[in-house]
């Protein structure tokens, strides 16, 4: 996105910055539609009532639009969990408040989370492997968790286990909530995430131990 100095070219920059948002928008919505491989920028454009030349001005191809795409969504992800977790108090807290507003966003972002799994699993690099499903990339996700569990055997709120492991086992069961949320339209996301907050619950629960 070209950038400016002037008070008139602030003005221009953040209505830039409105149309790159606009044309992510456009891209959820075909991705959603036709899937990752039929999601040509002509659709997009289409979809957004504009040229193909727009979108061009504001990305660099359709990789780079797919990139922002998840970078985008994780962003948003993420000022909705961070701050709910941060005000939960003690790591058990903090831990049942990551995986209700994981879910949470879930629920209200259907369409984007449908759009971005299936730019994660197609999304290839210049080397031809996988841009964001990696081992790396997961991991980036999911340290903030296994700080939360670090910290709660730390404290003696958890049991002894491994936290990446842990860590892993959660973040499958809420990225497996958001394929069935997807797949099935009746999908309790409500009902599942108390049925995970009991269940992760009771797993890092030291032996014996009772509310």
């Amino acid at each position: 996105m070209r950038s400016e100095s002037s008070p008139d070219g602030q003005q221009r920059s953040f209505i830039e910055e409105a149309r790159r948002r606009q044309i992510i928008a456009s891209a959820v919505e075909v991705i959603s539609e036709v899937g990752y491989g039929s999601a040509s920028l002509a659709r997009i454009a289409k979809h957004a009532g504009i040229s193909k030349g727009v979108i061009s001005y504001h990305f660099d191809g359709k990789d780079d639009l797919m990139t922002q795409l998840v970078i985008q969504l994780y962003i948003s992800g993420a000022e909705h969990i961070g701050p709910k977790v941060a005000a939960a108090i003690g790591p058990r807290n903090m831990l049942l408040a990551y995986i209700e507003s994981n879910l949470a966003f879930i629920a209200a972002n259907k369409n984007y989370v449908a759009a971005l799994m299936d730019v994660v699993m197609n999304l290839r690099d210049a080397q031809g492997r996988p841009k964001f499903a990696s081992a790396d990339g997961e991991r980036e996700i999911i340290v903030p968790l296994i700080d939360i569990m670090e910290e709660g055997q730390r404290a003696g709120d958890f049991t002894a286990f491994d936290p990446l492991v842990m860590a892993k086992s959660i973040r499958d069961a809420i990225d497996g909530a958001a394929g069935r949320a997807i797949r099935e339209p009746d999908f309790d996301v409500d009902g599942y995430s108390a049925h995970m907050c009991r269940l992760f619950d009771v797993a890092t629960r030291k032996v014996g131990e009772h509310d």
